[in-house]
């Protein structure tokens, strides 16, 4: 038996050194990976979730040395011990890692010990029909093997343990239950009854909204402004990974639908970058660690071993960074991490708020298995972006099925755009101005693919859809309009002004303030600096009591600082880009035509534009250095402990 284990830990060791010494060929950005966990070995939760991890392991190893033992053992016993024990072990553990190789490389085609031909049908059941015949013979066996069979069989075939809290109790659900269904990195461009027909479906059948924006292109800002009804300016939420110390969690709306009676539940495939979790008054999360560790941890299902013995559900409880986790994107599959929500829902008497946020549109734009990985990523993003349409009305059919959705409101939402720098990714304009048209979301605010979002609802009432009222649906409306909207519908009295504002109630445009994210590094030709934002960025973080990534205090300021700022209102967007030594542009959102301040046409409006945004963020104008504000006199008048 020792032997055996031996052998098991013999093969993880030399595979995980074989890995870990080519570790400089693979694009893992190893070096930012390393200065942000710097401080992870002095912190508890940290330690704690690897040593879990590392339980984890030792099972797997044990788990595949019973295996060994078991097969090796039969062996020699079916042979009425003519042949050495030597010999039996040599056949069994080529086979048994043969084997091993082969389904790893058959499910998980992407991971670093994958190959063709380990994963080919013919390897497959040649190894796997020789380790299962060894198995099968037990019955020749001794009373001691038949019980270690068992065991092992048990743990391969364990089911996924459904989650409790859903359980019927006595109260009776007066008022409705609430979703908000989020999907990540949704260019509206894209929505189409081709390639999204569950999405252009319900949008013709509910209250669609199309004007309407995000105020910050990245998860984390995107969904504290729809859980707050506030703009990122108020709920600091500014940055992907701001600490929870700077938000006011009781101003949010599972707060305030916790004290009205609901159970509060969060659903995220993706948690790296958006790190909401219980205290934001969930009673649940349901995800992948989004914790500092698994930003370490999830690069190890290359090994062969932790990436099948990842997959079954027994080990998800010492290993839930390998699998249902999109950011570990070689393993995720869409349609398991369905399996995984739908054992974890159930019909229940009393209300329920649940988020959900699924993230395949998300860069890399692929999962497991898929065969169009070489293709390029646009194309690689619209694959994706046709698979979050079925997972999402799958998991619709999922709620319905549960009678979830008889007295039902339901958002479908997107937390931002993306933009893959292509001319209609930005508008028409007639100058040199590379650096305003960047890829992704977050990079560029006058990228209308980036900030412009996918804003639908509809209320349910015995099934069928029920009139909520008039909406006009030719003003602007945002993500911070949600939690008041909510509100408003339920007749929930909170004693505190929004940002947003109840869409039932808005009648006219409004000023909305936009602002970029993380700036990327650009080099001397007006590229991104791939490398340099890398090097930067990873030097903004920490890690918390807690065991979470965190924005650094005293680099938030900075950060926030750096920021490209905008409003919107009505039709036009006022832009302030300090990389480009504080230039001011004009956006005609309608016509998709971009000037600078200079040459706009209608002195008198982008005064006004200015003023509003000027307005907007006059709290920072001073300590920002926004230069095109500071000489407007509301601005100075404003006590200096203030700025």
């Amino acid at each position: 038996m020792i032997i055996n284990i031996f052998i098991s830990f013999l093969f993880f060791f030399l595979s995980f050194y074989h890995w870990y010494s080519h570790l400089s060929t693979q694009n893992l950005n190893i070096k930012s990976l390393e200065q942000k966990l710097s401080n992870a070995f002095f912190n508890y939760a940290f330690m704690l979730e690897v040593l879990i991890f590392m339980i984890g392991i030792l099972l797997s190893i044990v788990l595949i040395g019973f295996i060994g033992y078991v097969a090796s053992d039969n062996l020699k016993k079916l042979s009425k011990n003519k042949l050495s024990t030597t010999f039996c072990l040599v056949v069994t553990w080529a086979a048994l890692l043969t084997a091993t190789m082969s389904l790893s490389s058959y499910f998980y085609p992407d991971l670093f010990f994958s190959h063709p031909s380990l994963g080919s049908e013919l390897t497959l059941v040649a190894s796997l029909a020789f380790v299962l015949a060894q198995l099968l013979i037990t019955t020749i066996n001794t009373k001691r093997i038949k019980i270690m069979v068992v065991t092992v069989v048990t743990l391969i075939a364990a089911p996924e343990i459904p989650n409790l809290t859903f359980q019927e109790n006595t109260q009776e659900k007066k008022m409705p239950n609430i979703f908000i269904i989020g999907i990540d990195s949704l260019n509206q461009n894209e929505i189409n009854s081709t390639r999204t027909p569950f999405l252009y479906d319900f949008i013709n059948k509910s209250t669609y909204l199309p004007h309407s924006y995000t105020h910050v292109a990245r998860t984390f800002p995107s969904w504290v402004s729809i859980l707050t009804g506030d703009y990122p300016l108020k709920n600091k939420a500014r940055l992907n990974l701001t600490n929870f110390d700077r938000i006011d969690l009781t101003k949010t709306l599972p707060y305030y639908l916790n004290k009205a009676g609901y159970k509060n539940y969060f659903i995220q495939d993706e948690r790296r970058f958006s790190n909401i979790d219980e205290r934001f008054f969930f009673d649940q999360v349901l995800g992948p660690p989004a914790t500092a560790a698994e930003f370490l941890l999830s690069k190890l299902v290359d090994l062969p071993l932790l990436a099948l013995t990842s997959k079954l559900n027994f080990f998800h409880y010492f290993m839930p960074h390998l699998q249902n986790n999109r950011a570990n994107w070689v393993t995720y599959d869409p349609r398991r991490f369905n399996k995984e929500i739908s054992s974890n829902l159930y019909a229940v008497k009393e209300p329920v708020f649940i988020a959900s946020h699924f993230t395949l549109p998300h860069w890399p734009y692929k999962i497991n298995n898929q065969t169009t990985h070489l293709n390029n990523n646009y194309d690689k993003y619209l694959q994706s972006i046709e698979m979050a349409d079925k997972q999402v009305s799958h998991y619709i059919k999922l709620l319905k099925n549960k009678n979830l959705l008889n007295n039902s409101l339901v958002f479908i939402v997107s937390d931002h755009g993306e933009s893959f720098a292509r001319s209609e990714d930005i508008p028409n304009h007639n100058h040199n101005l590379k650096s305003l048209n960047l890829a992704g979301h977050g990079t560029s605010i006058v990228s209308n693919s980036q900030y412009k979002i996918l804003l639908t609802f509809k209320y349910f009432k015995d099934s069928t859809s029920a009139n909520l009222g008039e909406f006009n649906n030719n003003l602007n409306y945002a993500l911070s309009d949600i939690t008041p909207t909510i509100l408003d519908i339920l007749d929930l009295n909170v004693e505190r002004k929004f940002d947003g504002n109840s869409m039932l109630k808005v009648k006219e445009q409004r000023d909305m303030p936009i602002e970029s994210s993380l700036q990327p590094m650009f080099n001397s030709k007006g590229t991104v600096d791939v490398n340099g934002t890398i090097e930067q960025n990873a030097n903004l973080y920490e890690i918390d009591s807690s065991g979470k990534m965190i924005v650094k205090d005293e680099l938030y300021q900075k950060a926030v600082n750096s920021k490209q700022r905008g409003v919107i209102f009505d039709k036009w967007q006022l832009s302030i880009y300090p990389e480009h030594n504080n230039e001011i542009y004009i956006t005609d959102l309608k016509n998709h035509n971009l000037y600078t301040y200079a040459e706009f046409y209608d002195k008198n409006l982008r005064k006004n534009l200015l003023n509003k945004l000027c307005q907007l963020y006059s709290e920072e104008a001073l300590k920002a250095n926004i230069e095109p504000c500071l000489s407007l006199s509301y601005i100075n008048q404003i006590p200096r402990k203030v700025l």
